[in-house]
């Protein structure tokens, strides 16, 4: 079966949102088949269609158009490659669209795609269209001149109807933060909007978390509280001073999984607690996949698993299918979580018929399980955060 019933159903109520005004959205919970679904509106509509998504999700692409008999023609290619197309397409799909929605200026990249797209049919694509906001929407739809926020010259002036002030003082000035948006705004895109659900796929097993608590030794957890009260600290013969609670936050999150990057330098703190758990309770096997943010995590995962699938926790959140692996284990992450819903359904497929279980690895009473805790939530964790956490607030 190349498509089935709930994507000949998405896909057609697209058609005729796209036959009416030009620019559709694609809401799609993960793993539903969002690829398929579109390219079935393309090979009704056009002759020649422009995918761009993630680098990652390329491959993806291709084996899809392949496996449903796609005989449209389709240039497949990362968002980065923007400022080098040329040529005239008949429809556009945006993959992962919510990456386009920087706020409140736009950013090189939704300049480039504007300019490639503008005018043209679009698709826009995503399973978390407004996960951090419902502002974020302005940014995708505002890539055509035929979309529900055409009225507005600009986000300023958008915001000037739709957003909810929410400002806060930086030296004394007041500034505005662009966070909060009008609830209304998901009612007014609907007209524009197709959404299907994992329960309108019929997905019989959606993901579950399962957290790992692992325990620290005591010269590992003195080691993060020096950094913390010092800023200064010596390890594996570098001096490494922060000068900055970003800084210190992402050194204090690295260190606790044994290694870290810090102002470009590798070290290694020889504390291998978190890789020992992992190979006591999931093995060196090649149905197993760990995903880690930091590069440092992942070359320390490198030298001690020689089997097991190694995975960005950036790079592979979004486009990938990791329901093959008999173990997902997300080692760390970082502090969005708009991404945590997205890397979290890596697992998950429409013909998996096992339950699907996402393991996390955090460390006892460490920065790693309170990012957890507020990532689970569906929130991201912020600096200020952080800096109550540090200070015991």
């Amino acid at each position: 079966m190349r498509y089935m019933k709930h994507q000949i159903d998405g896909s057609d109520q697209l058609i005729e949102i796209l036959v009416e005004k030009g620019v559709a959205l694609l809401f799609g919970a993960p793993r539903v088949g969002k690829t398929a679904t579109a390219i079935r509106v393309a090979e009704s509509l056009a002759d020649t269609v422009l995918v761009l998504t993630k680098k990652a999700a390329i491959e993806g692409w291709h084996s899809e158009l392949e496996r449903v008999d796609a005989v449209k023609h389709y240039t497949v290619t990362n968002y980065e490659q923007a400022p080098k197309l040329q040529g005239d397409f008949d429809l556009v799909i945006l993959d992962e669209s919510h990456v386009l929605a920087a706020l409140p200026k736009p950013s090189r990249r939704w300049k480039d795609v504007k300019r490639l797209v503008w005018g043209k049919p679009i698709i826009l694509s995503t399973g978390t269209p407004a996960a951090e906001g419902p502002l974020k929407l302005y940014p995708q739809f505002a890539l055509s001149p035929l979309g529900p926020f055409a009225q507005f010259k600009n986000f300023y002036e958008f915001f000037r109807e739709w957003g909810i002030p929410n400002p806060i003082f930086l030296n004394g000035r007041k500034q505005e933060t662009y966070t909060q948006g009008s609830p209304e705004l998901i009612n007014y895109v609907a007209p524009w909007t197709v959404s299907i659900s994992q329960d309108d796929a019929g997905m019989k097993h959606q993901a579950t978390d399962q957290v790992h608590v692992v325990q620290l030794s005591p010269e590992l957890k003195r080691l993060v509280e020096v950094v913390q009260e010092d800023k200064v600290v010596e390890i594996d013969g570098q001096l490494l001073a922060f000068e900055s609670d970003m800084a210190e936050r992402q050194a204090v999150y690295q260190l606790e999984y044994g290694a870290a990057y810090i102002n470009n330098v590798y070290v290694d703190t020889g504390h291998r607690e978190v890789i020992e758990y992992l190979l006591r309770t999931f093995g060196d096997t090649e149905d197993v996949g760990y995903m880690a943010h930091y590069r440092a995590t992942r070359e320390l995962l490198g030298q001690y698993f020689k089997h097991a699938q190694i995975y960005s926790s950036n790079r592979h959140a979004e486009g990938v299918n990791l329901a093959h692996l008999k173990h997902f284990v997300i080692v760390n992450q970082d502090f969005s979580g708009a991404r945590f819903l997205q890397r979290r359904e890596r697992s998950t497929n429409l013909m998996r018929e096992e339950p699907v279980t996402v393991h996390h690895i955090v460390c006892e009473g460490m920065l790693s399980q309170k990012v957890y805790q507020v990532l689970s939530g569906k929130k991201s964790f912020t600096l200020d955060m952080y800096r109550q956490i540090k200070n015991g607030e």
